[in-house]
C-alpha cells in the first residue's frame, strides 16, 4: 500500500485554528458555535463580504464565501463539511453526531434540508414582495410543519433538542439561521414562526437560544435589525432594477454594481 504523504495527511489536532467569516453570516455562527461546544480556541478573521481578502479567496476558490475553517495551513469550507470535520479530527470533545450510524445519517438529511428548502424559503421572504411574497411564506411554513411532525411524532419525538439532551449537529445547523425568523418578521412585518401552530419548533428554539454558547456566537438584535433593513433595500432595488431592465444583454452599469454585491452577500448569510 502506497504511504500517505505528510503533504496530504490530517494536521495534528495541536495545529492552529482560523476562521474566516463575517459577523452577520448564520454559517460562520455554526463553526463558531460548534468550536466552542467543543472547547476549541481559535482565531478569526473578519471578512468583508463586499470585498474579500485575496486570502479568502485564496482558501475557496470554488464558492469564494465564507466560512472557510484553515487548520495547520490546511483549508476546509463550507459549514456543515467543517462541523463534520471537527467531529472526526477531535472524537475526544463533545460530539455533534450521535454514535448511531442511522442516527448520523438521519441529522445529515435535515441539515440538507435545512439548507435545500428552508433556508431558501426564508431566503425568498426576505426578498420579496406581494404574491411572491406570499408564496414564500407559504413554502416557509410547510417546511415548518414538516420539522413539527418529526419533533412531535417523529424520530425527534420527546427529545429537548435535536440531538437529544444536549444540541448536535442538525441543532447547530437549524438553530444558527432560525433566529432570523424573528428578524426578517421585525423587517418584513410577516408573521413566520406561530407558537400556536409550532409549539414544539418554537419551544426548541427557545431552549437553544438560551444556551450560553449561543448567547455568546448570535449578535445582539438591534445589530441584526439594522443590517437587516438595509440588506433589504438593496435587495429589492435589485429586484426592481432587473424587472425595469429592457434586454438581458443589456450592459452592467456602475450603479448596479453595490446590488450586486449585496445580492452576492445575502447567499453568504
Amino acid at each position: 500500500m502506497e504511504k500517505k504523504s505528510s503533504e496530504n495527511a490530517t494536521p495534528p489536532v495541536a495545529a492552529p485554528l482560523k476562521l474566516f467569516g463575517s459577523w452577520a453570516s448564520s454559517y460562520t455562527h455554526r463553526v463558531q458555535l460548534a468550536l466552542r461546544l467543543k472547547g476549541l480556541e481559535f482565531e478569526y478573521v473578519e471578512e468583508d463580504l463586499g470585498n474579500k481578502s485575496d486570502e479568502l479567496l485564496r482558501h475557496n476558490p470554488v464558492h469564494k464565501k465564507v466560512p472557510v475553517l484553515v487548520h495547520g495551513g490546511r483549508a476546509l469550507p463550507e459549514s456543515v463539511i467543517i462541523l463534520q470535520y471537527l467531529d472526526d479530527a477531535w472524537p475526544e470533545t463533545r460530539p455533534l453526531l450521535p454514535a448511531d450510524a442511522f442516527d448520523r445519517a438521519l441529522a445529515r438529511f435535515w441539515c440538507h434540508f435545512a439548507d435545500d428548502k428552508l433556508g431558501p424559503a426564508v431566503g425568498a421572504v426576505f426578498a420579496s414582495t406581494g404574491e411572491d411574497q406570499e408564496a414564500a411564506v407559504r413554502q416557509v411554513h410547510e417546511n415548518l410543519a414538516l420539522l413539527e411532525v418529526e419533533l412531535r411524532d417523529g424520530a425527534f419525538r420527546g427529545r429537548r433538542f435535536f440531538g437529544g439532551d444536549e444540541v448536535g449537529l442538525l441543532d447547530v445547523v437549524l438553530g444558527c439561521g432560525s433566529y432570523w425568523l424573528a428578524v426578517f418578521e421585525d423587517v418584513t412585518g410577516v408573521r413566520l414562526v406561530d407558537a400556536d401552530a409550532f409549539p414544539r419548533f418554537n419551544a426548541w428554539l427557545r431552549d437553544f437560544e438560551a444556551l450560553d454558547e449561543v448567547r455568546e456566537t448570535i449578535p445582539a438584535v438591534d445589530r441584526l435589525l439594522e443590517y437587516a433593513r438595509g440588506l433589504r433595500h438593496m435587495l429589492l432595488g435589485l429586484a426592481g432594477a432587473n424587472a425595469a431592465a429592457p434586454s438581458a444583454d443589456a450592459p452592467t452599469t456602475a450603479a448596479a454594481a453595490p446590488s450586486a454585491a449585496a445580492a452576492d452577500i445575502a447567499v453568504d448569510i
